[in-house]
């Protein structure tokens, strides 16, 4: 049997789950380090930008935030190339590791009142850091997983690595609300909200484990073996029109996802209090509950993938996003806790469908020589422009407007960008993984 068409691990049920807990584990850990920052960012505020008026600071903060975003593009081509070129299980190890050591340092780094403006010089170089290792994090994931998937399965199991980004964003938002309904503003400022950024390390320390102890894909392998690696992955995947044109797809199929899933991520946390006016608990509520409508419906999703197929579920996930993400504002603006609960489930459900089914269906665009990398330069410049500016863009532009909508409008016009190049795709379904 030729390697490439290999069950997966043997074809056992112990191999298939530490092939997903592999991919899955970098994902938990990359998305719980943003959402630490997203949900410290009024702390982080006063500790780097003391001397800034409060809605200046939040602003400065949140555009640290998009920082990291904006170095994945980077990370997207210089990882995309190491993963194929030699391979994807140390492509993975390395991006976990660095990533952990980023945030770990973060939570070391003293403030403006012992650094002055050095402080937040740092506070940007170590979320760079943190972008640049996570622009290879998902593409070297997905790659990873795809490779070891069966065809009919492949779907569900790539699928499951958003999953992971879904609880650690759980947990990247609850801990430091937990903190920050138990200490007092002057405990949280001083040292709170270092504990959970130090928390990433051993995390990355765990996740660096567990991925020593996998094999390398039989895709990989076989590409080695027939010494068929591309000597220049990123040249390769941008010469030609023909692959061009796959490019600019997959930037505009991944566009919904990157708009809807980091609204949940990015700006949820600073919008619930900024523009709802909650507090306590209620505060840190709308992104846990659109988190849970969000992992359920990327689950079903995935599993609906691989049997009605990759471009009907896209289309009815960007469909639902353009119609409902309206009336989903309209009632988590309504100022019912209750009303606003619908609403997070209505959009959460909407964004999580699309986001489990995006990896599976960009991934199999792509030929094994270059598989990382047109994932990595597509997937990371999409969600820079789309995802990680979101926060700050949408916080600015619902100040000079006075509107609580933008939101909506922003997801609605991704979504109408999408739709025809999601209506365009060919179907990959249950077929094998390209080969060249």
């Amino acid at each position: 049997m030729n390697p490439v068409d290999a069950p997966v691990g043997g074809d056992t049920d112990r191999a298939v789950r530490r092939t997903v807990l592999g991919g899955v584990v970098g994902s938990f850990v990359e998305f719980y380090e943003f959402s630490v920052y997203a949900a410290l960012a009024t702390t982080l505020a006063v500790v780097f930008f003391p001397t800034a008026a409060p809605s200046t600071a939040l602003l400065s903060t949140l555009a640290i935030f998009a920082v990291a975003f904006f170095a994945r593009p980077l990370g997207g081509f210089v990882w995309g190339a190491v993963g194929d070129r030699i391979g994807r299980k140390r492509t993975l190890a390395l991006t976990v590791l660095m990533m952990s050591l980023a945030t770990a340092l973060m939570g070391v780094l003293p403030g403006y009142a012992t650094l002055g403006v050095l402080a937040p010089i740092l506070l940007i170089t170590l979320r760079f850091l943190q972008g640049f290792s996570a622009g290879g994090e998902i593409s070297g994931a997905v790659s990873f997983v795809a490779e070891h998937s069966p065809d009919e399965r492949r779907g569900f199991l790539v699928g499951l690595i958003p999953v992971g980004a879904v609880f650690g964003t759980l947990l990247g938002s609850v801990l430091p609300a937990v903190m920050l309904l138990n200490l007092s503003p002057e405990q949280m400022q001083s040292w709170g909200w270092r504990i959970p950024l130090l928390l990433a390390l051993p995390m990355g320390i765990i996740g660096l484990y567990v991925r020593s102890k996998l094999d390398e894909t039989p895709h990989f392998q076989a590409l080695r073996a027939e010494r068929a690696r591309s000597a220049n992955p990123v040249a390769a995947v941008l010469s030609g029109s023909e692959q061009r044109r796959l490019l600019l797809r997959a930037f505009l199929v991944i566009a919904v996802n990157a708009s809807s899933f980091y609204m949940i991520v990015g700006y949820l946390p600073s919008f619930a209090t900024s523009s709802l006016g909650l507090s306590g608990w209620q505060a840190f509520a709308p992104s846990v509950i659109a988190l849970t409508a969000c992992v359920v419906a990327q689950i079903a999703a995935a599993r609906a993938s691989d049997s009605l197929g990759r471009r009907p579920v896209l289309a009815g996930s960007a469909v639902a996003l353009l119609v409902l993400s309206y009336p989903a504002f309209a009632l988590i603006t309504s100022g019912s806790f209750g009303l606003i609960v619908i609403g997070l489930v209505i959009f959460g459900a909407s964004a999580g469908a699309c986001a489990s089914v995006i990896n599976p269906t960009v991934i199999e665009m792509f030929p094994t020589r270059v598989r990382v990398s047109g994932h990595g330069i597509t997937y990371n410049l999409s969600v820079a422009l789309f995802g990680g500016s979101a926060p700050y863009v949408l916080t600015w532009l619902g100040g000079v407007t006075g509107s609580s909508m933008v939101g909506a409008f922003y997801v609605m016009v991704l979504a109408l960008v999408s739709l025809p190049a999601i209506l365009g795709l060919t179907e990959t379904a249950r077929r094998p993984l390209r080969a060249t």
